[in-house]
């Protein structure tokens, strides 16, 4: 889905057991995380070990469509979604991995009702509701002879505003692919990710294009999620300029007073940001990001529905985004 990102750099060479328990880790913990730090371009490469960090819309206003349960507007004061990420390592081998990884996301909206008081269902629902993703995703990496690795991820996971586990709360997925190291400053590779999400099936190709230019510049293309350009000035800070897919679906239970019971909330945006890496000391360090929050979809639908079958179609304006992270990666010293 969205959410799924593989780090495609974690080969490193052959030093010792802990070296590479150390990467196990990383590796786990990179089937959500795009970018981390470099030393020597995409030949060596830290992975973040854990991750905390939260994400903000600035003000911005909506409006809702229905036929069915009228039109309404109103402000969004705050959109924030705060993550926390962590990675655990099952199997260690020279050419093998397994491991998992654990998360918890947790999404607040505040409505500006003073200014713009509403006895609309569903924006009653939206600023008195907690949303929350959870769960917990499995990754196999294998390498081959050929010089390619094997990865394959799968997972479950709670996406609702209560804690109720059935077919329109839950998401699946298994997605699988393959790399190569054409040379030493590029990589390619290809996939497929299948899942259930809410009750909607999705499958969609992955490819994947990572080059380095004079170990200064790093293109980075995980498509359809994401598009971006990675600058080291120096091995203490970064800059990535980049261009992605984001969105979230979540479980509604009695949003609306005249249809009680599970429906399905869904919005799909294109972000584009700029964000600045900075290492706090060695394994710890410190991400901020600033860029522009384009919605492309946004409804209110019964479970399965999608955007043509929508029971209130939201109309948000576009927004700035933001987003302050703390996060771990592994001491320098293990890749040395």
């Amino acid at each position: 889905m969205l959410a799924l990102i593989f780090d495609k750099n974690t080969r490193q060479p052959e030093v010792h057991t802990l070296k590479y328990s150390l990467i196990g880790i990383c590796t786990c913990l990179s089937v959500m995380t795009g970018f981390a730090q470099s030393e020597n371009g995409i030949g060596v490469y830290r992975p973040k070990i854990a991750e905390f960090s939260s994400e903000t819309l600035m003000d911005y206003g909506t409006s809702s469509t229905s036929s069915e349960y009228g039109n309404a507007s109103n402000e969004i004061e705050r959109d924030r979604l705060y993550k926390a990420k962590l990675g655990i390592p099952l199997l260690i081998r020279e050419d093998r991995m397994f491991g998992l990884q654990l998360k918890y996301y947790q999404q607040r909206f505040v409505l500006d009702l003073e200014e713009h008081p509403t006895d609309y269902d569903f924006y009653l629902h939206l600023n008195s509701t907690k949303y929350t993703s959870a769960g917990i995703r499995w990754l196999y990496k294998q390498n081959l002879k050929n010089g390619s690795e094997i990865k394959i991820a799968a997972g479950a996971e709670i996406k609702s505003d209560v804690w109720v586990w059935n077919k329109n709360s839950s998401k699946y997925f298994i997605s699988a692919f393959q790399t190569w190291q054409k040379s030493s400053t590029t990589e390619i590779g290809c996939g497929l990710m299948v899942g259930q999400n809410l009750g909607v099936t999705n499958v969609y190709p992955i490819f994947i294009y990572q080059h380095d230019f004079r170990n200064k510049w790093t293109i980075d293309l995980m498509l359809p999620k994401y598009a971006a350009m990675r600058y080291r000035i120096n091995p203490s800070n970064y800059i990535i300029a980049k261009a992605q897919l984001s969105g979230w679906r979540y479980n509604l239970t009695n949003a609306l007073e005249g249809n009680q019971g599970d429906l399905t909330l869904r919005k799909a945006d294109v972000q584009f940001s700029l964000s600045w890496e900075r290492e706090i000391h060695d394994w710890l360090w410190f991400g901020a990001d600033i860029g522009y929050n384009k919605n492309v979809s946004y409804y209110l639908a019964k479970p399965g529905g999608r955007g043509r079958d929508a029971l209130i179609h939201i109309n948000p304006r576009d927004a700035m985004y933001t987003k302050v992270s703390i996060f771990m990666v592994p001491p320098r010293k293990f890749f040395q």
